[in-house]
């Protein structure tokens, strides 16, 4: 939703989720090129960015770091897709693991949009993206980005921001006008004109049963209290 969104402005523009920061083995080594060239998602993500595999091989070829890779492949994907942009930027979740690479260098920023933890293992449940059975681990796809962002916002406030997804929802111009005014971009409303944005909470759908919402909110409760999802007193002294 907000990289559809984020695409409508004029000077930004963002390929299908590259996921280069993934990996925890380092760039250059087999099972790092071996990810990034054959990984059936990620291929399909650079044939709908009109990448073709033989041009994605000569970018990794001249690449020397994940960074280099990403900045290489961006630069070939604006010029091809969107010329009159002059800043990219990607949508990739899983980069959250590669976060402290990204931000050791001068520049980037991150924008982290948070939800109830709740709804995101619901959604994790149904999988229309990713799925993921495991309680546990749908727990953890929340910790530990929620983990890995509060560490990122402590490091560089000044170039980490931090929005909540019901609350962009619920006026995604307002939010829109904050993030450029974040990134430095202008903003126009008449960019995203005729934009909807619908809440979407699956708490009272029947994904999850009464005992699992509870199982949830008490392993993400850390970062429930955190972004305001729970009161101190749920749950006891953590």
């Amino acid at each position: 939703m907000l990289r559809k969104m984020l695409n409508l402005h004029p000077n930004l523009t963002s390929p299908e989720e590259t996921q280069f920061f993934r990996m925890a083995e380092p760039f250059g080594l087999p099972g790092y090129n071996n990810f990034v060239m054959n990984n059936p998602v990620i291929k399909r993500h650079r044939e709908i960015d009109g990448v073709s595999e033989e041009e994605f091989r000569k970018i990794l070829a001249k690449s020397d770091s994940r960074m280099n890779l990403c900045a290489r492949y961006m630069r070939f994907f604006m010029q091809r897709r969107k010329p009159t942009a002059r800043r990219w930027f990607d949508k990739s979740p899983q980069n959250v693991y590669g976060a402290p690479m990204i931000m050791a260098r001068p520049g980037p920023k991150l924008i982290h949009i948070y939800r109830d933890p709740v709804d995101v293992v619901s959604s994790l449940r149904i999988g229309k993206v990713v799925k993921v059975e495991s309680l546990i681990g749908a727990c953890n796809y929340w910790n530990e980005a929620a983990d890995i962002m509060f560490t990122m916002k402590r490091a560089y406030p000044k170039r980490v921001m931090e929005i909540s997804y019901e609350d962009f929802v619920r006026n995604p111009l307002a939010g829109l006008e904050s993030i450029t005014r974040f990134l430095g971009e202008a903003f126009d409303p008449a960019w995203f004109e005729g934009i909807t944005a619908r809440e979407i909470s699956h708490r009272d759908g029947g994904v999850l049963s009464p005992d699992e919402i509870a199982e949830v909110e008490h392993r993400c409760l850390p970062g429930r209290l955190r972004y305001g999802y729970a009161q101190s007193s749920e749950d006891g002294v953590i």
